[in-house]
């Protein structure tokens, strides 16, 4: 099969090998890849050489499928290629009158708690740094408000296709364009008298806590947030300590702002008002000339590239669409956001009719992509040259090493050589992405699964991961097919892994 694009003239297109080579590769992979028990399954898969674009095997390649996580892979590519390596979000602080202004740049990882411990940082090291600043100059007490600006980007926190009754999870947090700690809390609880003692980190002034836990001998403590409100509420006995959570936020900028307001007062510098949202940014995106800049925090776009691919931590991917869509005086949306991504798609050579494109962490089960134009990407970023391909691979989880896949192809044989996106919501298995083959060969690959059994399908994709390492030549050295059960074990592992891993 030839699979040709008839887009842009920038890389080369994917190409059919000479049979010699394709055969052996199709059918190895077919048996690999494709289970003859599981009627219900879908599955679409395609692998090519890089630069070249030679076809290694296809099946059911033009067939769009929901990707889950491996959208995350296509709004990275786009930050990268429409924003620049060397891009940097930026988020301002300023006085105003008898105000403390937060202009928010769209930064979805200020304050984020594992990049934090990497540094051997509190998750509120920017704010103390803010309030140093504040008191070098001479602030000791703010009169007016903490005012958070998110103009940046649209008020629509939560996408409407995302599942409802998960809004309080993680992997659900809300975006905006002034984020705070992956825009979640967690619950420390201690044991107390009568009631057990509760605090939250980060501590905030926007979360009342309905406190109905009691001491006791079991261990059966729950947090719930309450959908409407900022209220989370404890209930069940407490044996011993414990942290519950992360929860979702509901409203990241005022969340972000409030916590700031602690941060301050725990400084010494209490603010008299509170915390709202108020637009300050000129049309122009610039500041007025009553606003007196006291500092800038700068985060460089690789991180944020390594959380959303490592770590497949959704807002991340959310902020990112966003930001491709923000232009001028029209905020990022959700919408602006999907013609951008679509733009760029469009322009590495993918047909309009390979891609449906929802939201950008891949949880909406209304997002389509074909494997080819997912492997067509890849490609486009691999021959992009300016260090493209370096920021993309480097984002990605490493087979074996860190990330989604850490605990995955794990041996000595493919151990650091399988750079992918994982994906996973219910019955959807993905993995796309990069093979350095131990015969110094790039090749990208995509193998989704839809309607499967996804425990028995991930096992699959790491057994065609690990043939492929050995391209051009075959080793036999794997199960011929993935029929027959995942071990229990596994199994129960997959099916409480989190949506959008």
């Amino acid at each position: 099969m030839i699979l040709a694009f008839t887009a842009a003239p920038a890389p080369a297109q994917p190409t059919a090998p000479p049979a010699s080579t394709a055969m052996p590769w199709q059918t190895h992979l077919d048996r690999l890849l494709i289970d003859p028990a599981s009627k219900r399954a879908q599955f679409g898969g395609c692998v090519i050489e890089l630069p070249s674009g030679r076809v290694v095997y296809e099946r059911n390649s033009t067939t769009p499928l929901m990707p889950a996580s491996n959208m995350k892979l296509m709004v990275i590519a786009a930050a990268i290629d429409q924003l620049g390596k060397g891009y940097q979000f930026q988020t301002t602080l300023a006085l105003s009158g008898k105000d403390v202004v937060i202009v928010g740049g769209g930064d979805p990882v200020l304050g984020d708690d594992r990049l934090a411990e990497a540094r051997g940082q509190s998750i509120t090291a920017v704010y103390h740094a803010w309030a140093d600043k504040l008191l070098a100059a001479g602030v000791k007490r703010i009169p007016g408000d903490v005012v958070i600006d998110d103009s940046l980007f649209d008020q629509a926190f939560v996408h409407p296709k995302w599942p409802a009754d998960q809004y309080e999870t993680w992997y659900e947090a809300p975006v905006g364009a002034l984020n705070f700690s992956s825009n979640c809390v967690s619950v420390d609880v201690a044991k107390g008298k009568g009631r057990p003692n509760v605090t939250l980190k980060p501590a905030n002034t926007a979360f009342t806590i309905d406190n109905k836990a009691v001491m006791g001998a079991k261990q059966t403590i729950v947090a719930k947030r309450d959908a409407k409100s900022d209220s989370i509420r404890l209930s069940g006995e407490v044996a011993r300590a414990v942290t519950l959570g992360p929860l979702s936020v509901r409203d990241p900028g005022l969340f972000a702002g409030s916590v700031f307001k602690t941060v301050l007062a725990a400084r010494g510098i209490p603010v008299n008002g509170s915390v709202v949202r108020r637009r300050v940014r000129q049309a122009d995106g610039r500041l007025p000339a009553t606003c007196h800049v006291i500092a800038m925090h700068k985060t460089p776009i690789a991180d944020a590239l390594a959380r959303a691919g490592k770590n497949s931590l959704g807002m991340v991917a959310e902020a990112l669409i966003k930001m491709l869509g923000a232009n001028g005086s029209t905020p990022g949306s959700w919408a602006t956001g999907r013609t951008a991504l679509a733009a760029f798609l469009k322009k590495t050579g993918v047909p309009a009719d390979h891609f449906k494109i929802d939201e950008g962490s891949g949880l909406s089960r209304e997002n389509r992509l074909t494997p080819v134009a997912t492997v067509r990407v890849l490609q486009y970023m691999f021959t992009a040259g300016n260090g493209a391909f370096e920021l993309l691979r480097d984002s990605l989880a490493i087979g074996g090493i860190d990330g989604t896949l850490d605990k995955r192809l794990r041996t000595p044989d493919v151990r650091g050589r399988v750079f992918a996106k994982t994906g996973y919501i219910k019955g959807v298995r993905t993995l796309a992405g990069f093979i350095h083959t131990s015969n110094d060969q790039w090749l990208a690959f995509a193998f989704y699964y839809n309607q499967a059994n996804t425990a028995k399908m991930k096992l699959a994709q790491d057994q065609a991961c690990r043939a492929l390492v050995s391209y051009p030549q075959i080793k036999v050295d794997v199960p011929a097919r993935v029929a027959g059960s995942a071990p229990k074990k596994a199994a129960k592992t997959a099916t409480q892994r989190k949506p959008g891993k």
